[in-house]
Protein backbone atom coordinates (compact mmCIF):
# COMPACT_ATOMS: atom_id res chain seq x y z
CA UNK A 1 0.00 0.00 0.00
CA UNK A 2 1.14 3.61 -0.78
CA UNK A 3 2.64 5.62 2.33
CA UNK A 4 1.12 9.34 2.72
CA UNK A 5 2.64 11.67 4.86
CA UNK A 6 0.77 13.21 7.59
CA UNK A 7 1.42 16.87 5.89
CA UNK A 8 -0.49 15.31 3.15
CA UNK A 9 -3.88 15.77 5.34
CA UNK A 10 -6.13 18.10 6.56
CA UNK A 11 -9.58 17.49 8.12
CA UNK A 12 -13.15 16.98 6.03
CA UNK A 13 -15.27 19.07 8.37
CA UNK A 14 -18.70 19.24 6.06
CA UNK A 15 -21.87 20.64 7.94
CA UNK A 16 -23.97 17.59 7.91
CA UNK A 17 -23.11 13.91 8.57
CA UNK A 18 -24.81 13.15 5.36
CA UNK A 19 -21.95 14.52 3.10
CA UNK A 20 -19.77 11.68 4.72
CA UNK A 21 -22.08 9.17 3.32
CA UNK A 22 -20.93 6.76 0.44
CA UNK A 23 -17.76 4.17 -0.51
CA UNK A 24 -14.34 4.07 0.55
CA UNK A 25 -11.78 2.01 -0.78
CA UNK A 26 -8.95 0.65 1.22
CA UNK A 27 -5.75 -1.51 -0.02
CA UNK A 28 -5.28 -3.28 -3.32
CA UNK A 29 -5.64 -6.85 -4.70
CA UNK A 30 -5.36 -9.03 -1.84
CA UNK A 31 -5.88 -6.84 0.94
CA UNK A 32 -8.59 -4.52 -0.51
CA UNK A 33 -11.86 -3.66 0.99
CA UNK A 34 -14.94 -1.58 0.92
CA UNK A 35 -16.28 0.31 3.60
CA UNK A 36 -19.75 1.40 3.15
CA UNK A 37 -21.11 4.42 5.35
CA UNK A 38 -24.58 5.04 5.09
CA UNK A 39 -26.80 8.32 6.48
CA UNK A 40 -30.69 7.98 6.44
CA UNK A 41 -33.48 8.85 8.43
CA UNK A 42 -30.78 9.40 11.41
CA UNK A 43 -29.64 6.36 11.17
CA UNK A 44 -25.86 5.40 10.41
CA UNK A 45 -24.44 2.19 9.55
CA UNK A 46 -21.10 1.18 8.36
CA UNK A 47 -19.75 -2.38 6.48
CA UNK A 48 -16.96 -3.65 5.44
CA UNK A 49 -16.72 -6.15 2.29
CA UNK A 50 -13.84 -7.66 1.99
CA UNK A 51 -12.75 -11.26 -0.27
CA UNK A 52 -11.23 -14.72 0.38
CA UNK A 53 -9.94 -17.40 -1.88
CA UNK A 54 -12.44 -20.13 -1.53
CA UNK A 55 -10.87 -23.66 -2.30
CA UNK A 56 -14.91 -25.88 -1.92
CA UNK A 57 -14.93 -24.84 -4.69
CA UNK A 58 -12.25 -22.51 -5.89
CA UNK A 59 -13.76 -18.89 -6.12
CA UNK A 60 -12.95 -15.29 -4.71
CA UNK A 61 -15.94 -15.21 -1.74
CA UNK A 62 -17.52 -12.25 -0.74
CA UNK A 63 -17.19 -11.48 3.14
CA UNK A 64 -19.56 -8.59 4.94
CA UNK A 65 -18.86 -7.16 8.64
CA UNK A 66 -21.26 -4.71 9.78
CA UNK A 67 -20.15 -2.61 12.46
CA UNK A 68 -22.39 -1.78 15.43
CA UNK A 69 -22.87 1.20 17.43
CA UNK A 70 -22.13 3.16 14.64
CA UNK A 71 -21.75 6.93 15.47
CA UNK A 72 -20.70 10.07 13.95
CA UNK A 73 -19.58 13.46 15.63
CA UNK A 74 -18.54 16.20 13.79
CA UNK A 75 -15.43 14.78 11.59
CA UNK A 76 -14.98 11.67 13.62
CA UNK A 77 -16.09 8.20 13.19
CA UNK A 78 -17.24 5.88 15.58
CA UNK A 79 -17.93 1.85 15.99
CA UNK A 80 -17.58 -1.11 18.75
CA UNK A 81 -14.89 -2.44 16.02
CA UNK A 82 -13.17 0.40 14.96
CA UNK A 83 -12.84 4.58 14.53
CA UNK A 84 -11.24 7.22 12.89
CA UNK A 85 -11.92 10.62 10.87
CA UNK A 86 -12.77 12.05 7.71
CA UNK A 87 -9.94 13.96 5.99
CA UNK A 88 -8.99 15.26 2.60
CA UNK A 89 -5.15 14.46 1.20
CA UNK A 90 -3.29 14.80 -1.82
CA UNK A 91 -1.88 11.88 -3.81
CA UNK A 92 0.16 12.32 -6.70
CA UNK A 93 -1.29 15.99 -6.90
CA UNK A 94 -4.67 14.76 -6.46
CA UNK A 95 -7.14 16.02 -3.07
CA UNK A 96 -9.06 13.51 -2.15
CA UNK A 97 -11.44 12.84 0.46
CA UNK A 98 -11.14 10.07 2.62
CA UNK A 99 -11.64 7.94 5.89
CA UNK A 100 -9.05 7.65 7.97
CA UNK A 101 -8.86 4.73 10.55
CA UNK A 102 -6.95 4.69 13.15
CA UNK A 103 -7.99 1.18 14.19
CA UNK A 104 -7.01 -0.55 11.52
CA UNK A 105 -8.84 -3.77 10.20
CA UNK A 106 -7.52 -5.18 7.23
CA UNK A 107 -3.96 -4.67 8.09
CA UNK A 108 -1.10 -4.55 10.63
CA UNK A 109 -0.03 -0.43 11.52
CA UNK A 110 2.34 0.55 13.64
CA UNK A 111 2.14 2.88 16.40
CA UNK A 112 1.18 6.41 14.96
CA UNK A 113 0.15 5.46 11.88
CA UNK A 114 -3.45 5.48 9.95
CA UNK A 115 -5.35 3.16 6.83
CA UNK A 116 -6.63 5.44 4.85
CA UNK A 117 -9.22 4.69 2.23
CA UNK A 118 -10.51 7.28 -0.32
CA UNK A 119 -14.17 8.11 -1.14
CA UNK A 120 -14.43 6.32 -4.40
CA UNK A 121 -17.87 5.25 -5.26
CA UNK A 122 -21.77 5.47 -4.89
CA UNK A 123 -23.84 3.07 -2.87
CA UNK A 124 -26.23 2.74 -5.61
CA UNK A 125 -23.27 0.79 -7.28
CA UNK A 126 -21.72 -1.12 -3.65
CA UNK A 127 -25.23 -2.40 -3.00
CA UNK A 128 -25.96 -5.19 -6.36
CA UNK A 129 -29.11 -5.48 -8.01
CA UNK A 130 -32.42 -4.02 -9.29
CA UNK A 131 -33.26 -2.42 -6.10
CA UNK A 132 -30.09 -1.24 -4.10
CA UNK A 133 -32.25 1.17 -2.23
CA UNK A 134 -33.61 -0.91 0.20
CA UNK A 135 -30.18 -1.00 1.48
CA UNK A 136 -29.21 2.49 2.16
CA UNK A 137 -31.98 4.46 2.55
CA UNK A 138 -34.83 4.42 5.56
CA UNK A 139 -37.93 3.63 2.91
CA UNK A 140 -41.54 5.15 3.15
CA UNK A 141 -44.74 4.46 2.58
CA UNK A 142 -44.57 6.81 -0.08
CA UNK A 143 -41.93 5.99 -1.73
CA UNK A 144 -42.76 2.28 -2.32
CA UNK A 145 -46.40 3.18 -3.83
CA UNK A 146 -45.29 2.97 -7.23
CA UNK A 147 -43.80 -0.69 -6.94
CA UNK A 148 -46.36 -3.92 -7.82
CA UNK A 149 -46.45 -6.45 -5.12
CA UNK A 150 -44.14 -8.52 -7.72
CA UNK A 151 -41.52 -6.02 -7.44
CA UNK A 152 -41.81 -4.90 -3.45
CA UNK A 153 -41.37 -8.78 -2.90
CA UNK A 154 -38.29 -8.92 -5.20
CA UNK A 155 -36.69 -5.78 -3.70
CA UNK A 156 -37.19 -7.45 -0.11
CA UNK A 157 -36.03 -10.55 -1.23
CA UNK A 158 -32.76 -8.74 -2.80
CA UNK A 159 -31.92 -7.62 0.59
CA UNK A 160 -31.23 -11.01 0.98
CA UNK A 161 -29.71 -12.08 -2.37
CA UNK A 162 -26.98 -9.76 -2.04
CA UNK A 163 -25.53 -11.47 0.56
CA UNK A 164 -25.87 -15.07 -0.87
CA UNK A 165 -29.04 -16.66 0.75
CA UNK A 166 -29.81 -19.63 -0.79
CA UNK A 167 -33.50 -19.32 -0.98
CA UNK A 168 -34.06 -23.25 -0.31
CA UNK A 169 -37.42 -22.93 0.74
CA UNK A 170 -38.37 -20.52 -2.13
CA UNK A 171 -37.72 -21.86 -5.41
CA UNK A 172 -39.10 -18.88 -7.23
CA UNK A 173 -36.87 -16.48 -6.22
CA UNK A 174 -33.97 -19.13 -6.09
CA UNK A 175 -34.51 -19.51 -10.16
CA UNK A 176 -34.76 -15.80 -10.25
CA UNK A 177 -31.51 -14.66 -8.15
CA UNK A 178 -29.54 -17.67 -10.06
CA UNK A 179 -29.98 -15.74 -13.42
CA UNK A 180 -27.84 -12.89 -11.60
CA UNK A 181 -24.58 -12.66 -12.57
CA UNK A 182 -23.81 -10.89 -8.57
CA UNK A 183 -25.63 -13.13 -7.30
CA UNK A 184 -23.75 -16.22 -5.13
CA UNK A 185 -25.04 -18.64 -3.04
CA UNK A 186 -22.71 -18.38 0.27
CA UNK A 187 -22.96 -19.68 3.85
CA UNK A 188 -23.52 -16.58 6.22
CA UNK A 189 -25.52 -15.79 9.14
CA UNK A 190 -28.17 -12.46 7.89
CA UNK A 191 -28.51 -11.91 11.47
CA UNK A 192 -24.27 -10.75 11.67
CA UNK A 193 -24.22 -9.20 8.49
CA UNK A 194 -27.74 -7.23 7.53
CA UNK A 195 -27.74 -3.48 8.70
CA UNK A 196 -30.29 -2.03 10.96
CA UNK A 197 -31.51 -0.77 7.69
CA UNK A 198 -31.61 -3.75 5.81
CA UNK A 199 -33.16 -5.43 8.95
CA UNK A 200 -35.87 -3.25 9.39
CA UNK A 201 -38.06 -4.59 6.21
CA UNK A 202 -41.50 -3.77 7.64
CA UNK A 203 -42.22 -1.08 5.45
CA UNK A 204 -41.71 -3.21 2.46
CA UNK A 205 -43.62 -5.63 3.67
CA UNK A 206 -46.43 -3.77 4.73
CA UNK A 207 -46.58 -2.30 1.24
CA UNK A 208 -46.74 -5.73 -0.41
CA UNK A 209 -49.69 -6.42 1.85
CA UNK A 210 -51.23 -3.16 0.30
CA UNK A 211 -49.98 -3.45 -3.31
CA UNK A 212 -52.05 -6.96 -3.48
CA UNK A 213 -55.49 -5.53 -2.01
CA UNK A 214 -55.32 -2.66 -4.77
CA UNK A 215 -55.66 -6.10 -7.24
Amino acid sequence: MEAIPASAFTKWIASTSKAYKGVYHFGESETESDFALVVSGGIITAQIRSSEWATKPEKWQKIYQSLTNVRIVGNKFYSKETEGDSALFTSDGKKTYGLRIGKPYSGSMTKGQFEVGAKTGLLSTYYEGTYPQASYRVLKPTDLSKYTKEQLALMRNEVFARYGYAFSHNEQMRRYFTKKEWYQVEKVSLDLVLTPIEKNLLTIQAAEAQAGLAK
